[in-house]
């Protein structure tokens, strides 16, 4: 009875989800990828794709800016940012970045329940020809006793 109650819970769930987007409406994400692949222009990383912290202590925060310049002959769009998991948040500019300008992405590392060596990416989601730019943080957490 109870497997029988769980799947029809598990059925009704999956229909709602399901049927709150229009018939052939497309994902927005969807849509903005798609827009991304017209226009591409080149970017090039000031400093580094690459950060490398000291050894911190477990619970504490890493900052860094990661400064990017738009090299192309085109807006620099970046469509969404993310990092590989919760504990590493990116800061982007939602505005188009144009030709000759200088973006910086700011990116927050909480080491809070992270141990020994870290690597960290986060993607940038943009109209460049790879279209997801990689940026790399690296460094050593240290537990508290």
């Amino acid at each position: 009875m109870k497997n029988t109650l769980v799947i029809a819970l598990a059925l009704v769930l999956a229909l709602g989800i399901f049927s709150c987007r229009k018939k052939g409406e497309a994902n927005p994400e969807m849509k903005l990828d798609t827009e991304l692949l017209k226009d591409t222009t080149q970017i090039a990383f000031i400093d580094s794709v690459n950060y490398t912290f000291d050894t911190i202590n477990q619970g504490d925060k890493v900052e860094h800016d990661f400064r990017i310049k738009n090299i192309g002959d085109k807006n620099w769009i970046i469509a969404r940012a993310f990092g590989s998991c919760g504990c590493t948040v990116p800061e982007y500019p939602k505005d188009p970045v144009k030709p000759g300008e200088t973006a910086t992405i700011h990116v927050t590392f909480n080491s809070a329940g992270k141990s020994d060596a870290i690597n960290k990416d986060v993607t940038l989601v943009c109209n460049t020809a790879v279209h997801n730019e990689k940026l790399h943080i690296h460094g050593f957490v240290k537990v508290k006793k």
